[in-house]
């Protein structure tokens, strides 16, 4: 990766972490991390489901210059491309997606747009609990400035608003009702105790089943077949420390495995190596060199990784290796 970055003319990063590839950015534009921004994910259910600000990092700091990745890239295209800036909302965005990619037509009914009101109010972010907010920054100052303006969601920063368990929405940021604890209190936005919400699931589903999409009761794919000189990589993920976020953490770090390899007892064999021994393979132009773990529960002809750990890409997951072998000493 270094070598191809070194060859760049430009390297521009916009993320929320500080991550390896910064150190051969020439520009670094800090972006907003989920809980900063808005926008549309889509499950393994194949249902698109929309997420929420959960709070503006610029009331908490006026210095901090921190914008969602859409904001970054559309205000830099439009000035190479001496155009004026016409996405100023996450529904332009969404439109503009839809209008490239009609697929994704359905992700406009996973929430309503900015305009959504009940009653002539926004939705309230906020609990009556929150009346204590001021203290949140009194470092700064104890007078508390106005909330920060979403003009991007039906969502107001604020604990105005209305949260009326019977208002026809689906999009509900806390649960509360008068004389109940919170866990209860979702009774009174379901249909009955533990049922449905009043006004459906959140979100839509951008595929649906047919009759004539059971295929693959009746078509099984080929088993694996080992190949001489060839090892497949069979991925393995761990709680602890295949997430590229998490691995930040001193607690996560304290319970991550050592980086490894594992091979089955007929391949370590085969090598000439035993558990702990090093081996080495080469991959995209780059060495990797990690101790041997022996595992029944590979097949002849695998070899598994702990994917996500450092300096073991996601992207290694399934490819091929052909010169393993026993690393010098």
């Amino acid at each position: 990766m270094n070598a191809a970055l070194s060859k760049a003319p430009l390297v521009m990063v916009v993320d929320h972490q500080r991550t390896a590839i910064m150190e051969n950015a020439h520009l670094v534009l800090s972006a907003a991390s989920f809980a900063e921004s808005d926008g549309t994910v889509i499950n393994n259910e194949g249902r698109a489901q929309r997420f929420f600000q959960v709070y503006d990092p610029a009331y908490y700091d006026n210095k901090t210059i921190m914008l969602e990745s859409w904001r970054w890239l559309h205000s830099l295209h439009s000035t190479v491309e001496n155009r004026e800036v016409d996405w100023t909302q996450l529904d332009h965005v969404i439109d503009a997606v839809i209008a490239a990619m009609p697929q994704f037509a359905g992700i406009k009914d996973a929430a309503p747009d900015a305009t959504f009101r009940i009653r002539g109010q926004k939705l309230a972010r906020e609990p009556h609990r929150y009346s204590g907010r001021t203290a949140m920054r009194a470092n700064i100052s104890v007078h508390e400035p106005r909330q920060p303006q979403d003009k991007d969601t039906m969502f107001a920063f604020s604990m105005e608003g209305n949260n009326q368990p019977t208002a026809p929405r689906s999009e509900i940021p806390f649960a509360w009702a008068p004389g109940w604890n919170s866990p209860q209190a979702w009774n009174k936005f379901q249909d009955e105790v533990g049922g449905k919400l009043r006004h459906g699931d959140p979100g839509v589903r951008l595929i649906e089943a047919t009759e004539g999409g059971l295929d693959y009761f009746t078509t099984v794919p080929a088993s694996f077949q080992a190949q001489d000189g060839q090892w497949r990589i069979a991925p393995y993920y761990h709680l602890f420390g295949s997430d590229e976020l998490s691995q930040r953490s001193p607690v996560f770090q304290s319970r991550m495995p050592q980086p490894y390899i594992k091979l089955n007892p007929a391949d370590a064999a085969k090598l000439g190596v035993n558990a702990g021994t090093c081996v080495s393979f080469s991959y995209d132009g780059n060495t990797v060199t990690l101790p041997v773990e022996i595992s029944e529960g590979l097949a002849a002809g695998q070899v598994g990784l702990p994917m996500g750990m450092p300096g073991i890409a996601p992207v290694l997951a399934g490819a091929r290796l052909e010169d393993l072998r026993e690393a010098q000493q």
